[in-house]
């Protein structure tokens, strides 16, 4: 899996050393996982850890073994219950990661597991923590509901709260949000459905379980070329209208303000981000 993972089209790739790894292997995996994150060969895109949960007495280990690595890129935190936790793993990337990693323009990343109702009482003290280390909150579905008792739906009518919340905390605090896992790895007309809802959400990207999912989250969650077009149509002309004074404006017989202005910039944003064409609109 690990060799598979080499020709992965993924954003991130996540190397697991929890939930997937039985207790008897897990010093093999991360044995397994430093010496592939310190080869010759590199996955493209982020590079991240899964490490077992704090408390769980495997986290230390973990931590130890992978943060020096050469290619890695975050720490994914599952089980995150508290500020404590967040500020422990940027702890152990203070005395293990590399000096560069440390702090600066290129900090060891942390991605944050929301899986139960604790985290989610304390969602605004993950949130603020991390010391410029935390980069994303990430809605743990199937975690959550076993700790609420919840009956999953093909509505997702039950979750909307949890997405909600954690996408409205991540926008507060300048965090990246991660929807749900589609379950449904054979059922490509589900997922899409799902991609398509998390995107209405605002959310900024999915998790994947199966390769064959990569490729429809990235296409969900990516700005399509219309979107594109019209951002930098809006930014271009909301230019020219404050130089003219005007604070409003219509735009293909839409009102353009402050907020829609927000809109097209994220759009423009994350477009960017992907390695997409922005579109010269001046002439």
């Amino acid at each position: 899996m690990l060799e598979k993972s080499l020709g992965s089209n993924a954003d991130s790739l996540a190397y697991d050393l929890e939930d997937s790894v039985a207790y008897a292997q897990k010093p093999t995996a991360r044995k397994q996982v430093a010496a592939f994150l310190n080869g010759d060969r590199v996955a493209p895109g982020e590079r991240a850890v899964r490490i077992n949960a704090v408390g769980t007495g495997f986290e230390q280990d973990d931590l130890e073994a992978v943060l020096s690595c050469r290619h890695i890129s975050a720490i994914m935190l599952p089980k995150t219950e508290s500020a404590d936790h967040v500020d422990w793993v940027v702890s152990m990337i203070q005395k293990h990661a590399e000096p560069r990693r440390r702090s600066g323009v290129d900090p060891m990343r942390i991605v944050a597991l929301i899986e139960n109702s604790t985290a989610m009482m304390n969602l605004k003290e993950i949130a603020q923590s991390g010391n410029g280390h935390l980069d994303a909150l990430v809605f743990a579905a199937e975690d959550y509901c076993a700790d609420l008792g919840i009956t999953r739906s093909a509505s997702r009518r039950e979750l909307l709260y949890p997405r909600s919340a954690i996408l409205t905390t991540a926008r507060a605090y300048g965090l990246q949000a991660l929807d749900l896992v589609c379950v449904n790895y054979k059922e490509p007309d589900i997922l899409r459905e799902e991609c398509d809802d998390g995107h209405t959400l605002g959310y900024d990207g999915k998790q994947a379980i199966h390769p064959s999912q990569v490729e429809i989250i990235q296409g969900a969650f990516s700005p399509s070329e219309k979107a594109i077009h019209r951002a930098a149509r809006i930014i271009h002309a909301y230019g020219i209208a404050q130089r003219e004074g005007k604070g409003a404006f219509g735009l293909d017989d839409a009102m353009i303000d402050a907020p829609v202005l927000k809109q097209a910039e994220r759009i423009i944003a994350k477009a960017k981000a992907g390695g997409l064409m922005i579109p010269d609109v001046s002439g």
